[in-house]
């Protein structure tokens, strides 16, 4: 297919043919047409779901502060900067203030700077702007301007967490109210409702949840009291704890898996652990057993006669917990920030450590290879589904402690503000700048932290040898290769499991 032609006369009235821009460059190279294309995504963004708008503006700012941190210490230090975008791809809109080009591009995943002579490697035009480049200017004026980005990042994310405990408060360690009654249970039973709080059991007072969760297992199938308060009232009411199977219980009775309940062995209908246990012994051969799982029916056959080991349940009380918020002024709430910060950050250096662990990539690789899926051993099926044939057990996403892309970074940030309002979305953003300043102090090209490790060691030499030293970047050239592959590899993957099996967080 050929390019549209047209015919022009030439200074010497002899006829040129000058090719007409094809379609797809007219339309990216009108900036016009362009901005109205962005404008209107985002205004459908910002009409349809409003929290993913939120984060859209929120990291592309996050990622912009970052940025205007290198751009204000280059600008101080003397140093060129010739552009400063927000986003990449095709130019939306820009303008010249002085020597450096501001603008907006189509893609608002971020923004950048461009300070001239960053390594060794780039040609600067004159000799003018070679006095002005990165790589002429001293240890102490370089070091501010790689340094800027990642502590606006650290102290951005701090700063979030102060308004996060100061503005909406913290979940206390042992106060708490039930979220949620589970169907059929021993809660439900004894008429326990959302939004009250269990302050004792058996006359005992009730601290954290796991707990309350741990006095509840060593009671299974008998009855206790649950001292009430629901609104300003308070009571006492008699609860019989309910049951389900713990390790040693459903190891016997595989493929089911701690937590479940037995309900029915065949037509018997079982409503303890020592019905179960009589049921099991009398079956010979396979039977048909009938248990819940997470408030579903399901059922699979099961060979018998079994001996269910006598101490193979646990105590199960069918509440689910929410946290009461507590709040504290500005100086509590620093503390506690920077209690959270330094927890975020070992969590993060962690995190860091087992992604790129031998393991870590491993386990990363095998979930690109399944599309994300995890499959149980043992064969369940719904209760009531009209096939006899073996279906997969039902299974919680595997992918709760898996890397995320920026796309799965704001489908969390999404539910988290449909779920905990702007409080979850701020923590969330508070732990993405937190991690952004840090993994940029990575002492490897191309992160700022890099270039640290790069003029940090030139310094050095530089004071040994009493001349000035500056490292063969193209020495470094291949590690630096081998780092994008890893990152690019790394984003590729996440950002395919993220589209193709998105963390889904519990209500």
């Amino acid at each position: 297919m050929t390019t549209p032609t047209e015919i022009e006369a030439g200074n010497d009235g002899d006829p040129t043919v000058v090719a007409k821009p094809a379609l797809l460059e007219r339309f990216f190279g009108n900036q016009i047409v362009l901005l109205g294309l962005l404008l209107s995504l985002l205004g459908w963004v910002a009409f349809t779901r409003i929290w993913l708008f939120v984060l859209i503006i929120a990291i592309v700012a996050s990622v912009f502060l970052h940025e205007m941190g290198h751009f204000l210490m280059a600008k101080r230090n003397g140093m060129k900067v010739t552009e400063f975008f927000i986003g990449f791809g095709p130019r939306v809109w820009s303008f010249r203030r002085g020597e450096t080009e501001y603008g907006l591009k189509l893609i608002p995943a971020g923004a950048y700077v461009r300070i001239i002579g960053m390594h060794g490697l780039e040609e600067i035009e004159t000799t003018d702007d070679e006095e002005r480049t990165y790589r002429a200017q001293s240890y102490w004026q370089r070091m501010p301007v790689v340094l800027a980005g990642p502590v606006v990042n650290i102290v951005l994310g701090l700063l979030l967490l102060v308004v996060v405990f100061a503005g909406f408060g913290h979940p206390s360690s042992d106060k708490w109210k039930i979220e949620s009654v589970s169907s059929g249970s021993a809660a439900a039973a004894a008429g326990l409702e959302p939004g009250d709080r269990i302050l004792a059991f058996d006359g005992q007072p009730v601290g954290a949840f796991d707990d309350f969760t741990s006095t509840i297992r060593a009671h299974g199938g008998t009855v206790g009291e649950l001292t009430i308060q629901r609104g300003d009232e308070q009571f006492t009411i008699p609860a019989t704890i309910g049951w389900s199977l713990n390790a040693d219980g459903a190891r016997a009775l595989q493929p089911l898996v701690p937590g479940d309940r037995v309900t029915k062995v065949g037509d018997t209908v079982v409503s303890s652990y020592s019905e179960a246990q009589s049921a099991m012994l009398r079956v010979l051969g396979p039977v048909v057993v009938t248990f819940d799982r997470n408030d579903r029916a399901f059922t699979t056959t099961i060979d018998g006669p079994i001996a269910l080991p006598i101490d193979g349940y646990r105590g199960f009380l069918g509440v689910s917990p929410r946290s009461v918020l507590v709040h504290a002024g500005i100086v509590e709430a620093t503390g506690q920030a920077f209690s959270a910060f330094g927890d975020t950050v070992v969590g993060s250096v962690q995190g860091i450590g087992r992604i790129f662990s031998p393991s870590g990539i491993g386990k990363l690789a095998t979930q690109v290879a399944n599309g994300g899926s995890s499959t149980s051993s043992g064969s369940v099926e719904p209760a009531g589904s009209a096939t006899s044939g073996a279906a997969p057990a039902p299974t919680a996403s595997s992918n709760a402690d898996r890397p995320m892309s920026l796309l799965g970074i704001v489908n969390v940030g999404t539910q988290l503000g449909e779920q905990a309002g702007w409080a979850g979305v701020l923590a969330l953003l508070a732990t993405v700048n937190i991690f952004l300043g840090l993994i940029n102090l990575a002492p490897l090209l191309p992160f700022d932290g890099g270039h640290i490790a790069v003029a940090t060691y030139e310094e050095i030499r530089t004071r040994r040898s009493g001349k000035s030293y500056r490292v063969d970047m193209a020495k470094l050239m291949p590690v630096t290769y081998v780092v994008v592959l890893l990152m690019v590899g790394l984003f590729a993957s996440t950002l395919y499991l993220d589209a193709v099996d998105p963390v889904k967080l519990s209500p």
